[in-house]
């Protein structure tokens, strides 16, 4: 039985940890990057069996903005889900999560 794929973009180690824990409990199958750079390798190497992606906004170098334009840019990927994960609250943030997609 394959289990649901999770990409999880996360670059504070103990939250990444913690989450893609409780997600493996559950019975998905995680996949960890620390940086967008390095999620965006997973994803493309895993691509046809990702099934959602968690998304951080503040990552060092490209952030879950741009990482997250890169994902939905290609027909063949912008149908995956993404949440984003983040601490921000401003009404700007949320609006430009959904605005990329």
């Amino acid at each position: 039985m394959n289990k649901n794929m999770i990409l999880l973009i996360e670059d504070e180690e103990k939250l990444s940890r913690t989450l893609a824990e409780y997600l493996e409990l559950n019975g998905y199958e995680v996949l960890r990057a620390m940086t967008g750079l390095e999620g965006l390798s997973m994803f493309y190497d895993h691509m046809h069996r990702i099934d959602l992606v968690l998304l951080d906004i503040m990552l060092p170098g490209e952030d879950g903005y741009s990482i997250l334009e890169r994902l939905k840019a290609s027909q063949e990927t912008k149908n995956i889900p993404v949440i984003m994960v983040t601490a921000k609250e401003a009404e700007f943030d949320k609006v430009r999560g959904l605005e990329s997609g």
